[in-house]
């Protein structure tokens, strides 16, 4: 009887490993390098500009007194709660804007008749600022969590209704008349055809609709009294605690870092099955 032992790994498969991980790990690092470079550029043009006395230090803190603040500040309640109102309203508002934009956005994107209908009320509606009806919604619904959401929701619906309708167009003629002459049922088209082919549309559309939802809802605490951390940085203001406000300005870009970061990571998970477009570097 005769025992078959598995070939030993050559010189030449292990060289070929190592240049592999050499070669990612160098396009990890290109890719990471500039983004370090920028980011060491801008604080130390921060620490600078700060250094320099331009501007008094009561309005434009140094970079080493906005990290004390958000260092005093990170281990109180009220900065996790006030992270936790402004995602809350967020999040309100975006999912609402989720449930009714992609309906409408794939039933206008589907059929050109309903599209030419709504054409113009869309048209006029989505070049409107919400901001612009803040004093309207604070004399309706107050300062409150309700108010901060409805006008999420204005901000994002328009952007998940077009990207649902461009992904609902993207259906290509030559699709459409093979379902014709196979004469396929048209929720089953719908099902098996149009959604397919809109779901990567609505991805961009509802990751580019997060990352708004947060600057909306920091942008309505900022101009009213609704808790969250626009509230913080006004009330951070009025106190002449810059370093705070600046603090918590900080924490709102992170946050929205994190939120495109999350974003991008589950559209790539859910389209797998989709060719990147992104060059690599």
């Amino acid at each position: 009887m005769t025992t078959t032992t598995e070939p030993p790994i050559t010189k030449e498969r292990t060289t070929m490993a190592e240049s592999k991980s050499r070669k990612a790990a160098r396009r990890r690092y290109g890719r990471l390098a500039p983004r370090v470079t920028v980011l060491a550029v801008l604080l130390g043009g921060w620490w600078a500009f700060a250094a320099a006395g331009v501007i008094s230090e009561d309005l434009v803190p140094t970079p080493l007194g906005t990290v004390r603040a958000w260092a005093e500040l990170v281990v109180t309640a009220e900065y996790w709660n006030s992270i936790l109102e402004t995602l809350r309203g967020a999040a309100a508002g975006l999912l609402f804007a989720m449930v009714i934009g992609v309906p409408i956005g794939l039933l206008t994107g589907t059929y050109a008749a309903l599209e030419r209908c709504t054409r113009v009320l869309f048209d006029v509606l989505r070049t409107f600022p919400g901001i612009a009806m803040l004093p309207v919604f604070l004399l309706i619904l107050g300062a409150t969590f309700t108010m901060k959401a409805v006008v999420v929701f204005i901000a994002c619906v328009f952007i998940i209704v077009l990207q649902a309708q461009y992904g609902a167009r993207s259906v290509t003629p030559t699709i459409r008349e093979t379902v014709r002459a196979y004469r396929i049922p048209k929720r089953l088209w719908f099902r098996r055809v149009v959604l397919p082919s809109s779901i990567p549309s609505i991805m961009t559309g509802l990751r580019l609709a997060a990352a708004l939802s947060v600057l909306v809802a920091i942008g309505v605490e900022v101009l009213t009294t609704v808790p969250g951390i626009g509230f913080r940085v006004t009330e951070a203001q009025l106190g002449n605690d810059s370093s705070s406000a600046w603090a918590y300005i900080l924490t709102a870009g992170v946050l929205g870092f994190l939120i495109v970061v999350m974003s991008e990571l589950a559209e790539s998970r859910l389209l797998r099955w989709r060719p990147s477009s992104r060059l690599e570097m």
